[in-house]
């Protein structure tokens, strides 16, 4: 087998769709169809089944997909290596970005990266903090950005910095907001999170002792769409004050004046991969960033 087939199949793996893929991995569809083909012939194993929704990984598929990512990331460490040996750092770096740019710092850290680094190519992905992490801990990314806790065993952590959360709502709701507590935060809708998010933790201790549990009219896992729900009055949400501050000065949404929640931001990586030199340089990089920004706000310690 060779080293494109088995990236085609991740692509094809974590895209789902051919493609989606061929577009990545700037190739042709037939080609995608193509590598896949002789290697599930090399294998003598079905790896996708094609799908009207795209293409699904068979049982047996989703356990060569792992297995294809570490020989993957084991081609890729050595080529580093080699580089590394003289004086050059190359390759590509994938992140994962859990939020939006400018609270990540996405443009301070990816130029000073270009800068020290300009054969290394930048990869982004979007995503939540739940996907990210599972990504992260399969090898599909160098290092990752996070909310909330680090649940894997195979991952260490940086904590970068820390913000809190507060309850905010469309103006039109400012009289039932005013003054209220648990119960009555309850009887207003809601705007969920993502499942498995730190808001869930926050929504859980507000509501810990209350006879009613607040009622959710629609759920988001983003911001943008959650600030969007949020200023058309649909209901109630958990944001980030940073987030709630730019919208209380347009006006567009008012903040409950109760209790507010410690939100945590973390930078994630493989614990086999420390050495990494391109772990070693995102990491050096995007601490370096955000050391700074804590230096010049202490808000955001």
């Amino acid at each position: 087998m060779e080293l494109y087939q088995l990236k085609t199949f991740v692509t094809v793996a974590d895209t789902g769709n051919l493609t989606q893929a061929s577009e990545r991995l700037f190739t042709s569809q037939p080609a995608v169809s193509a590598h896949i083909k002789a290697l599930e012939e090399e294998l003598e194993i079905k790896l996708f089944e094609r799908t009207p929704k795209g293409m699904k990984l068979t049982d047996d598929g989703a356990e060569l997909r792992n297995k294809a990512q570490l020989v993957l990331n084991a081609s890729n460490d050595l080529k580093l290596k080699a580089k590394t040996l003289q004086g050059v750092l190359t390759g590509q770096a994938k992140v994962g970005l859990n939020t939006d740019a400018e609270y990540l710092l996405l443009a301070q850290w990816h130029l000073a990266l270009m800068s020290s680094y300009p054969q290394l190519k930048i990869q982004l992905t979007q995503g939540t903090s739940v996907e990210l992490l599972k990504k992260m801990s399969s090898g599909s990314l160098d290092v990752c950005f996070f909310s909330g806790e680090n649940n894997y065993n195979e991952l260490s952590h940086v904590d970068l910095c820390s913000t809190h959360a507060v309850i905010a709502a469309s103006p039109k709701w400012a009289e039932q907001l005013k003054n209220a507590g648990a119960e009555e935060l309850a009887q207003l809708p809601w705007i969920y999170p993502e499942p498995l998010c730190i808001y869930h933790r926050f929504i859980d201790h507000v509501f810990a002792e209350t006879l009613n549990k607040p009622t959710w009219v629609t759920s988001s896992s983003t911001e943008d769409s959650t600030s969007t729900l949020l200023r058309s009055g649909v209901g109630l949400a958990f944001i980030r004050d940073d987030e709630a501050d730019a919208m209380l000065k347009k006006g567009e949404i008012v903040v409950w004046t109760g209790e507010s929640f410690t939100l945590p931001l973390g930078v994630a990586y493989l614990k086999t991969r420390a050495e990494d030199p391109v772990v070693k340089a995102l990491l050096e990089v995007i601490v370096k960033k955000f050391t700074d920004r804590c230096q010049l706000n202490p808000s955001h310690a």
